[in-house]
C-alpha cells in the first residue's frame, strides 16, 4: 500500500482550492473598484432642480390603491378555497401516456 495517489490527490486538491482563493479575490477586487466608480459617477451626475415637475404626474390615490389590493387579496382568498376544498376530497389521477417500461438488465 502506498500513499502515492493520497498525497498526489491532497495536491490537486491544495491546487484547485489555491486558484479559487485567487479567483474569489480579483472578484472582490473588481467589485470594490467598481463601487468606487459608480460613487464617483454618481457624484458627477447631473443635478436636478428641486422645482422640476414632470408633465404627466398623477397624485396616488392612496384610498382606491388599498381598495384594490383587498379586492385582490379577496380573490386570492376564494381561489385559495377552491384549491383547498378540491384537495381536501378525494383525487382520482388517471395516467393515459406513459411509456413503456425498458426491460431490465441482468
Amino acid at each position: 500500500m502506498s500513499s502515492q495517489p493520497a498525497a498526489s490527490k491532497s495536491r490537486t486538491q491544495t491546487l484547485l482550492l489555491a486558484a479559487i482563493a485567487a479567483l474569489l479575490a480579483v472578484d472582490v477586487g473588481a467589485r470594490v473598484s467598481a463601487r468606487g466608480e459608480a460613487v464617483q459617477h454618481q457624484s458627477r451626475s447631473t443635478v436636478i432642480p428641486v422645482s422640476y415637475q414632470p408633465q404627466d404626474v398623477q397624485m396616488a390615490n392612496s384610498l382606491e390603491q388599498r381598495q384594490r389590493m383587498i379586492a385582490e387579496l379577496k380573490s386570492i382568498d376564494r381561489r385559495l378555497g377552491s384549491i383547498e376544498s378540491r384537495l381536501s376530497r378525494q383525487l382520482r389521477v388517471e395516467v393515459t401516456n406513459f411509456p413503456k417500461p425498458a426491460p431490465e438488465k441482468e
